[in-house]
């Protein structure tokens, strides 16, 4: 970031984070004092055409209630189980295979079954046990440790994005877009960009999806952008 010239919010500096890479492609180097209001980031002016760009965040929150019940379990089978029956510590990294766990319904019968597999890679079984949740498993001896530590690693393929999420985005941000174009203080914009961020939560595939035929807006461009890849879909 360059000098910081004016106080941002933290929604601001958000926004700016989840556009840096579209602000990278374009050219420019990302600075505090593109953050505006409306729109979100006015870029500077290039023989005074301005861009502004529009971020909004996709959220389905899918996985959320899952990925909260393995991180509960996973903290407490530490707790209730490793750092209880041995004295030696561990740095785990957890591979799942997938996170439809209905924890809503099941979380306690989830439990058992994952202490079950955690308890057949630490502790020897004499009948193997199947394996529901978990793909592998690496854990390290770390004999400096207080307590043992569970970490998920990247714990699932990208499903299909939820394109009625997508354009319900898309369709919020448009409803603003006519508005910015009458601001007096944004008559030097010639360009407006929309970004929609995913979070790896999400587990979306943006990579290769393009807009649904006669789709309409009024964005000159709209990317897709996750921590990993831009898709600009217009």
């Amino acid at each position: 970031m360059g000098i910081i010239n004016k106080k941002i919010s933290g929604k601001q500096r958000c926004e700016l984070l989840y556009a840096t890479s579209v602000i990278k492609e374009l050219g420019y180097v990302p600075d505090e004092d593109m953050c505006g209001d409306a729109p979100d980031i006015v870029l500077p002016s290039v023989d005074d055409r301005q861009i502004g760009i529009e971020v909004v965040f996709y959220s389905t929150q899918k996985h959320e209630e899952a990925e909260n019940a393995l991180n509960q379990i996973l903290g407490d089978y530490i707790e209730d189980v490793l750092d209880r029956k041995t004295v030696t510590r561990y740095e785990i990294g957890v591979l799942f295979y997938n996170l439809e766990i209905p924890v809503h319904v099941n979380f306690k019968q989830a439990k058992e079954e994952l202490f079950k597999e955690l308890n057949s890679f630490f502790f020897p079984q004499p009948v193997p046990v199947e394996r529901k949740y978990i793909a592998d498993l690496t854990a390290m001896e770390n004999p400096d440790a207080e307590h043992s530590f569970i970490g998920c690693d990247k714990v699932v393929a990208y499903d299909q994005l939820n394109e009625k999420v997508l354009l319900e985005c898309i369709n919020k941000k448009e409803e603003k877009l006519s508005a910015y174009k009458n601001r007096l203080e944004n008559k030097a914009i010639r360009q407006f960009f929309l970004v929609i961020y995913f979070s790896f939560n999400e587990h979306a595939e943006l990579r290769g999806y393009k807009l649904p035929g006669g789709f309409e807006t009024k964005y000159d461009r709209i990317y897709l952008v996750d921590s990993f890849f831009i898709n600009r879909i217009k």
